[in-house]
Order: C-alpha cells, then sequence, then structure tokens
C-alpha cells in the first residue's frame, strides 16, 4: 500500500499518566475518504492501544501503544511511500516525532508527513527534526490529496499551498494559504469501514442513554476568540456548515450499518446558523431516524432560543452542554465571551423543563482571576439550575492565546518543550509533568491552591443538587417522557448515589475519579 495515515500513541511519566482509549480519529479518516473519492487508495493505522495491559514500559515513562518493533514490521510489510500522521495536541507531539523516526529508520525515502492542530501552529519546529519532510497546514483534505499525486508521479510539491517544508538546502519554508473548503457536503463521509469502529466505541460511555455513542461533526469553523481555544489553527475562524440533508445522510448511514442509536455532535459552534439548526432537527424527525443524541463540546447559549431547544428535544437531544466556563462578567470579558449570564441561566432552565438534561462547563485558574471571580462561577453553577456541573483547570496550551498571559506574567515558560532538539531530558519531564498536570499558578493561586477549590467547587455543587432533587423531585419528574426516559433516570440515580457518596469521602482522591476508573493498578499488575 502507498499511502498509509497513523493515528499516534501517547506516552505519560509513569509517576504520573492515566490511560484513555483512543477515540475515532475522525481527523485522518476524512482524509481517508477524500482520497477514496479520487481513486487513490489507502489504509488507516492506530498505533494506540485498546487495553492498559499491552502498555510499553520504557524507563520512566509509559507508551500506550504499539512497540518499535510491531511497528517497524508493519512498516514493513506495507512498504509505504507516504506516511501521514496526525499531530493534534502539543502535550504529545514528541510521540509524533518518535514515530516518525522510527518510519525513517525502516526507509528514510518513505515521504512523513504531519498535520493537526499542533503541526499546523509550530510547522517550523517541527521541520527541523530531520524524520518530518511536510507539515500539512491546516483543513488538510484538499492538501493531502496534492501532496499524494505529487510524490506518487514524481513530482515537485513546493508548489502545494497549505504545506510547509525543507528544500533540497534544508531550508524551511512555508507556501501560500490554501483557502477552506466553503462546500463541505463535497466531502465524503469519514472512512470508518477502514477501522474496526466498534473496538474504538467499547462499551460506550456509563452515562449515555443508548451506548456506544458515534461522533459526527456537521460544521467546521468558530468565529469565537476564546483565549484558551486552539482549535482555528486547522479550521479557521470562518464558520461553515453542512446541510442537514448530508449529515442526516451519515447519520443514517452509521446507524444502518453499525446499529448505532446515538450520537455525539463535536462541533465547535454546532448552532451559529441558527436556520441551518433548526432545519438539521427537522430533518431527523422528517427522516424518522429514531436516534438520541448530545452536544458534549458544549453549545453557544447566546445562539440558542428556547424555541430552538423545543426543536433539539423533539428531534432526540436529551443532554445539552453550556459553554458558560466562567459565572463572573469580567472574566468572561477577559476568556472572550462577554455574553448574558441571566440568559444562560434562563435557558438552562427552559431546557430542564422540557425534559432535557443540562450540564455546564466551568474553568478555574485564569491568570487574573481572585477568588470572588471564582466564588462567582461555583454559585452561578449552583443556581442556575444544570443538572451538572464540570469544573476544569485551566491547562494553557502552548498554542493558545492565554499561554501569552501566562507567560508574560512570568507565570509559564514552556517554550523550550517545542524546541525539538535543545531540551534536556530533564527539563522535558518537568515540562512534561505541567502539561499532564491539571491546572497552573496564577497570579493570586498556586496550583494546590487551585486542585482544593475545584475538589470544594465539586463537593459543593453535588451536595446542593443532590438536596434540590430530594426535596424537589419534579425535577426528575420532568425528565421523563417515555419508559426509556424512566430507566435512563434510575440508571443516572444509581451512577449518583455513587459519586455523592464520593463526594463526602474526605479522602476523595481527585475530581475525575468521579467519573473515570484508576488505571495505575492495573499498569502495575
Amino acid at each position: 500500500m502507498e499511502i498509509l495515515l497513523f493515528n499516534p500513541y501517547y506516552t505519560q511519566l509513569r509517576s504520573f499518566y492515566s490511560f484513555v482509549r483512543p477515540v475515532v480519529p475522525l481527523g485522518i479518516l476524512y482524509l481517508a475518504g477524500y482520497l477514496r473519492k479520487f481513486g487513490i487508495p489507502c489504509k488507516v493505522y492506530e498505533t494506540g492501544i485498546f487495553d492498559i495491559k499491552d502498555a510499553v514500559n520504557k524507563d520512566e515513562y509509559v507508551r500506550f501503544g504499539r512497540s518499535d518493533k510491531q511497528l517497524e514490521t508493519l512498516i514493513q510489510s506495507e512498504n509505504p511511500k507516504i506516511i501521514g500522521i496526525t499531530c493534534m495536541y502539543s502535550i504529545y507531539y514528541r510521540d509524533c516525532l518518535e514515530l516518525a523516526k522510527t518510519i525513517k529508520r525502516v526507509n528514510k525515502n518513505i515521504r512523513v508527513v504531519l498535520g493537526g492542530n499542533h503541526a499546523s501552529s509550530y510547522w517550523q519546529t517541527l521541520l527541523l527534526d530531520p524524520a518530518v519532510d511536510i507539515v500539512a497546514i491546516g483543513e488538510g483534505e484538499e492538501t493531502f490529496l496534492e501532496i499524494c499525486r505529487c510524490i506518487m508521479e514524481d513530482r515537485s510539491v513546493e508548489a502545494i499551498p497549505g504545506i510547509a517544508l525543507k528544500n533540497s538546502s534544508g531550508r524551511i519554508f512555508k507556501t501560500a494559504d490554501r483557502e477552506l473548503i466553503s462546500d463541505l457536503d463535497s466531502i465524503p463521509f469519514p472512512a470508518l469501514d477502514l477501522v474496526d469502529f466498534r473496538e474504538y466505541l467499547g462499551e460506550g460511555n456509563p452515562f449515555s442513554m443508548r451506548p456506544p455513542a458515534a461522533s459526527i461533526i456537521s460544521s467546521r469553523g468558530c468565529p469565537g476568540k476564546c483565549v484558551y481555544c486552539t482549535v482555528q489553527a486547522v479550521w479557521g475562524r470562518t464558520w461553515r456548515g453542512r446541510s442537514p440533508e448530508n449529515v442526516v445522510s451519515e447519520m443514517a448511514a452509521i446507524k444502518e450499518k453499525y446499529q448505532i442509536s446515538e450520537f455525539a455532535f463535536l462541533d465547535d459552534s454546532a448552532s451559529i446558523n441558527r436556520e441551518r439548526w433548526k432545519n438539521l432537527c427537522s430533518e431527523i424527525i422528517r427522516k424518522e431516524l429514531n436516534v438520541k443524541w448530545t452536544t458534549p463540546n458544549g453549545i453557544a447559549h447566546w445562539t440558542l432560543t428556547k424555541e430552538m431547544l423545543q426543536s433539539m428535544r423533539q428531534a432526540g437531544c436529551y443532554r445539552i452542554t453550556f459553554g458558560i466556563e466562567s459565572g463572573c462578567p469580567e472574566t468572561r470579558k477577559f476568556i472572550g465571551k462577554p455574553y448574558s449570564l441571566e440568559q444562560a441561566r434562563e435557558l438552562i432552565q427552559y431546557a430542564n423543563k422540557i425534559g432535557m438534561w443540562t450540564i455546564t462547563t466551568n474553568i478555574l485558574g485564569f491568570p487574573y482571576e481572585k477568588a470572588d471571580s471564582i466564588k462567582a462561577t461555583i454559585d452561578f453553577a449552583k443556581h442556575s439550575g444544570t443538572d451538572f456541573a464540570c469544573f476544569f483547570l485551566l491547562v494553557p496550551q502552548p498554542t493558545s492565546e492565554v499561554y501569552q498571559y501566562f507567560k508574560k506574567e512570568g507565570l509559564l515558560d514552556i517554550d523550550n518543550f517545542l524546541d525539538t532538539g535543545n531540551i534536556s531530558s530533564e527539563e522535558f519531564e518537568k515540562i512534561n509533568y505541567i502539561l499532564n498536570d491539571a491546572g497552573c499558578n496564577t497570579l493570586y493561586f498556586s496550583k494546590e491552591e487551585l486542585k482544593k477549590i475545584q475538589k470544594s467547587a465539586y463537593r459543593s455543587f453535588i451536595i446542593h443538587r443532590a438536596l434540590t432533587y430530594l426535596f424537589n423531585p419534579l425535577r426528575l419528574i420532568r425528565k421523563v417522557h417515555s419508559r426509556e426516559d424512566f430507566f435512563y433516570v434510575l440508571k443516572l440515580l444509581r451512577r449518583g448515589a455513587s459519586v455523592f457518596y464520593r463526594t463526602l469521602n474526605p479522602f476523595n482522591i481527585k475530581s475525575g475519579d468521579f467519573f473515570y476508573a484508576d488505571t495505575k493498578k492495573q499498569l502495575q499488575e
């Protein structure tokens, strides 16, 4: 096979890690589908692992992926001309480089192409590594297609827009920007048949109504300018939406082939075009899909109306996540969300009233955030009416705007982490720990203080909400519109009792334990 696409493994320090199963690599599956549209076959390989017992121990590190020997055998057997690697996250970009070096050890003539969020932002430093030949910047379908055509036809790639590379003399340069794809319907559905789709899904999220759930993306881009966000590096700020008919066709195809009847919309700005979002709900109803769905990445509350919530509910949306991030107006202005909290509260309460489950996401630990701002966030979560609130500690990613504020104030400087050659192992371990751990020192709080605040926030919220359900059971009764709803409420009550018990336990380890099983013991065994 001439073209391979790799979803990379990830490595963490043994002293601080958590095992997370690989998720469906939609990015490279879109690339594979696009290549296939033009008659170019390829294979997709997952280099990560699905069972923690397959982890590879290397000194003080744990690789949650295939061994070098396994990868070398795979590459030798396929003998490709091109291997594309998705390089999304700054925290794991060195794994992508290690994977590239493994490829070059097998055959130095294989062209290694990196793409994704981190690659698009830090193409200059990645190309300093001799194992990396080309970086695809931004949206990848058209760019990777042209790269493959040129290499397979022994033509130069230097005129392809949207890439960065080294010329024959070793000079690193970037070509002209590539225009974004305006017609997303022209892109084929992700090539799910090229992977073991069911293995990725596993048993599904225990909080799902009809597990497992398949992920779907109905739009690209986000016009917002949130200081902590990094998604614009690939899909830009120009929002583009797929047609309702195209989205529903994909949902129907997945349901028919894989017997999946729940979906998670992973859009960054799903409802920015209100008319399209309402038409999408109408199309789901018209096609009688009989599916359930959620919006785990969050919905911009200022783009919603009560009428739209009604449409979502009728179309099968049973749980909606609102991206609140802060309950303090000043902090919301700083992060780029200067929208009405009262409007958010009104929509949350209305969603509850019509039987939807509600979640809000909140971020603690912005660089200039004081105690009263954090208290406002916790208080808003408790009194907004949301069924559950997530409190995340901010980890400033180097590709985000907020990182520059931390750097300016002398709170964090991880620029060396991005240098592919000039960093000591000791410094790498230190920075790797920072990016793996939650939270960061701010002007007013240490990381340790923020962790205590986070635990306190969860404990305060969960106790408050449990008492609300106890003394006002009508909240739960409103969620029941069918037999399926009734049994889902019972399911959540059972899990909720466990969460409540852990909340009261003073030896509770970390907030993540509410939802994820500890994997360290498994690895040690």
